[in-house]
């Protein structure tokens, strides 16, 4: 992947990406060792098949991590920028103030006054990663768009994962599959079938495009919202 700098705010956020990157080199690390047990030969190699198996698992958690530190960063890079609350969609403006519309305290309103709308924004955020979170533990693209909707107003980030030759329903049903299938590892220590190296290799990659197309995206939308890059653009190329 290659970035590509924006101009930033006084106090950047942490780039996903880089974190995801540093991540998934452990994943990457699992197929060296598949390789230095098995060699690099085609067919299939017996008794390294855990390997392939843990380095989905571990995959997967790559992307759960990848999509918290997405969130919250687009957050926390709106909230940096944000002279007004106004920066923050109406959807979520309202979702945030519910609580305090709903108390029987009446007083607690006043919790908005001066720049109490940040404090009440970041207990809003603290509610929805709060329920997210566990939900994430299958980060499926249902669980995924009602994180972004809830705590930026982004309305359905599956609906952008496309690139060359993939639509986004292609995507979001691939996505689905990896996180059934590490269900299935992890729930049963089996999966409906031989999971190759070839596979952990793929889906390595999706994941990459996944994650920089969502970067990007997320990138675009705060950038629209606060008029300042949170953090770098990404390309994906494929050294296969």
């Amino acid at each position: 992947m290659d970035s590509e700098g924006g101009w930033w705010n006084a106090s950047p956020v942490s780039d996903p990406i880089q974190k995801l990157i540093g991540n998934v080199a452990e994943v990457n690390r699992l197929l060296e060792i598949h390789k230095q047990l098995a060699g690099n030969s085609p067919g299939r190699k017996h008794k390294v098949e855990v390997l392939n198996k843990s380095a989905i698992v571990l995959l997967v958690a790559c992307w759960e991590s990848f999509i918290e530190d997405l969130a919250g960063a687009a957050f926390e890079a709106m909230m940096t920028s944000a002279a007004d609350p106004s920066v923050f969609p109406n959807d979520v403006l309202t979702l945030s103030s519910k609580a305090l519309r709903t108390d029987s305290d009446t007083r607690k309103v006043w919790r908005l006054a001066g720049i109490g709308w940040k404090t009440v924004l970041a207990d809003h955020k603290t509610e929805i990663l709060k329920e997210y979170v566990g939900k994430l533990n299958t980060p499926k693209p249902k669980q995924i768009d009602g994180l972004f909707s809830s705590l930026t107003g982004i309305s359905s980030l599956s609906a952008t994962w496309t690139w060359h030759k993939s639509s986004a329903a292609q995507a979001v049903e691939k996505l689905t599959k990896l996180v059934e299938l590490r269900g299935s590892i992890a729930h049963r220590v089996a999966a409906s079938s031989a999971v190759h190296k070839s596979t952990v290799s793929s889906y390595v990659e999706f994941v990459y495009r996944l994650s920089v197309v969502s970067s990007n995206q997320v990138r675009t939308f705060v950038h629209a919202r606060t008029k300042a890059h949170p953090w770098n653009h990404y390309y994906f190329k494929n050294t296969k």
